[in-house]
């Protein structure tokens, strides 16, 4: 056993990623079923986990970064492996009954994300039920020591969830318009002149949008991930963690201003076209020093004497044995959790039938009708399947523009869809939400509509915002679910067995009325023009 120990420490040593080859021989290779068993049922539970998120990472650009961090999570995790503590088994009672707790909440909660895949709160539910299912078998192996030895590089897990949608769009105002008026100002120093407005730097050639000229909550949150990662694996003090990561703040702030002042630059001194040219090379220059700023940043925090750290002298296997079927009910259950969510949807699309038809046909009698297009970067962003626009002048002066997105049925399409609201995008262009009105159900020719009415302050004048979100396929027994983001919508959604339903998104601005009431009596007055059966 003495001389087990020696090469397990030799070689664990000399391990930074992955299981040495000794200690796959004593601890992994001789393990009995039953603890094979609970890792499979673990690993099974995280890929349905990240299975979840992977929608969020291929359809939001600024959480690409999730698709490595299962990899760098689990490269963490056998690092620290040769390096357990000894530990003396947690009360498995106690942490069998919190376990069979957290998977029961694994059906409901599954049911009600195939219904809402937007729905990010769920996301993170279903984070710390994973989290919660490993640290109980964590704790049952080796105790509170193991528990907690091995938390680092399982919360990292964390970083791949997206953030849930207020706070993330606060975070993405915030930091847009702070670049964006530091941009205005270096701009200054430079003797160019500029004038932001919300997001918006306005120069002599045009408009530049820093939501297009800076990676923004991008760069954040990429530099957030790889600060946490480097913390860890240099085994950084905690407080020299904190410093990391606000460091990682600092970096990604001065690389987007450097990125939106030299491209702002370009635009006012060599105009758009050359701007745009240069736009994507500027921020893979940007990203080069990044990166290994960050890495560099680690390095130096990292003490420059080395500790010694020696790996205990344990058992090749903890000392509480799992049984078997605990591993088997586990997996068991994860198949009944997926064939009972597919049961329940199938079941009830055979309920649904096609929502009420309705074509669009823009005013283009009108002498100041102007068909109009979106720009190919939100396009890119949108992912939709079809889109129009078009702004023109009613016959009582009222300015009017007016978008219409459609996207195909599809596991995303309702997701994509909702990330195109006003009060998402409107504050983006500088515009300030002064009043949600709620919604406003209007009669076009026996189609009920249900729009959600925004007030927005964007200068000198106010924008009335009408939103509507519209499914092509409804349930038989219910009357139109209300389409309002609320936490009701969303569990009657779910309860209605709606799913992966195309979708169509309808939206009118108007400038002019002098108040709400007058602005939704014009809206009145203009659907029959534009909705046709």
């Amino acid at each position: 056993m003495a001389e087990s120990s020696v090469n397990l420490n030799r070689v664990g040593m000399r391990s930074r990623f992955g299981i040495p080859p000794a200690l796959k021989a004593t601890r992994l290779g001789s393990m009995p079923s039953g603890w094979a068993f609970a890792i499979a049922a673990i690993g099974a539970c995280y890929l349905l986990f990240f299975n979840e998120l992977e929608g969020e990472w291929r359809v939001n650009a600024q959480y690409n970064y999730g698709y490595v961090v299962p990899v760098l999570a689990l490269a963490l995790f056998f690092r620290r492996w040769p390096e357990g503590p000894v530990g003396l088994a947690g009360n498995s009672s106690a942490a069998a009954l919190l376990g069979a707790g957290m998977l029961l909440l694994l059906l409901p909660l599954r049911i009600v994300l195939e219904a809402n895949p937007e729905w990010r709160l769920l996301y993170w539910v279903h984070g710390f039920v994973v989290l919660g299912l490993t640290f109980c078998v964590l704790y049952c192996a080796g105790g509170w020591s193991w528990a907690g030895f091995f938390a680092p590089p399982l919360l990292f897990v964390l970083i791949a969830i997206p953030w849930p949608m207020n706070f993330e769009q606060a975070v993405i105002q915030h930091l847009m318009r702070l670049v964006a008026g530091l941009t205005v100002e270096v701009l200054g120093w430079l003797g160019i002149p500029a004038l932001q407005q919300g997001n918006l730097v306005q120069v002599s050639s045009g408009t530049v949008g820093i939501d297009e000229a800076c990676s923004g909550i991008r760069s954040l949150q990429s530099g957030l991930m790889l600060s946490l990662f480097l913390g860890e694996m240099h085994r950084l003090a905690p407080w020299r963690r904190a410093g990391l990561i606000g460091a990682s703040f600092v970096v990604v702030l001065a690389a987007n201003l450097s990125r939106t002042t030299f491209l702002t630059w370009a635009a006012a001194t060599r105009g758009l076209p050359q701007m745009e040219k240069w736009h994507d090379t500027a921020g893979i220059l940007v990203m080069c020093l990044v990166l290994p700023g960050l890495m560099g940043l680690a390095w130096l925090l990292k003490p420059r004497v080395a500790e010694k750290r020696v790996a205990p002298a344990v058992s090749p296997l903890p000392g509480w044995q799992i049984p078997r079927w605990a591993g088997i009910a586990t997996i068991g259950w994860l198949a009944t959790v997926e064939l009972t969510t597919e049961a329940w949807y199938r079941s009830h699309e055979e309920k649904l039938i096609d929502n009420a038809h309705w074509s669009l046909g823009w005013p283009q009698e009108d002498a100041h009708f102007r068909k109009t297009s979106l720009p190919e970067n939100s396009l890119a962003i949108l992912r939709c399947s079809a889109s129009e626009s078009a702004s023109w002048q009613d016959e009582d002066g009222n300015l009017w523009t007016g978008f219409f997105l459609q996207w195909k049925r599809g596991k995303n399409s309702e997701q994509l869809a909702k990330g195109h609201r006003p009060d998402i995008c409107f504050p983006a262009a500088g515009a300030r939400l002064v009043e949600d009105v709620g919604q406003v159900v209007i009669d076009v020719d026996g189609i009920l509509m249900r729009f959600r009415h925004q007030r927005f302050d964007s200068g000198p004048k106010v924008l009335d915002v009408f939103y509507c979100l519209w499914a092509d396929r409804v349930s038989r027994d219910e009357s139109r679910l209300l389409e309002d983001g609320s936490q009701a919508s969303r569990l009657l959604a779910a309860l209605a067995g709606k799913r992966n339903l195309g979708q169509r998104v309808l939206e009118l601005v108007v400038t002019g009325p002098d108040s709400g009431e007058a602005a939704v009596k014009v809206l009145e007055a203009q659907l029959p023009r534009l909705i046709h059966r």
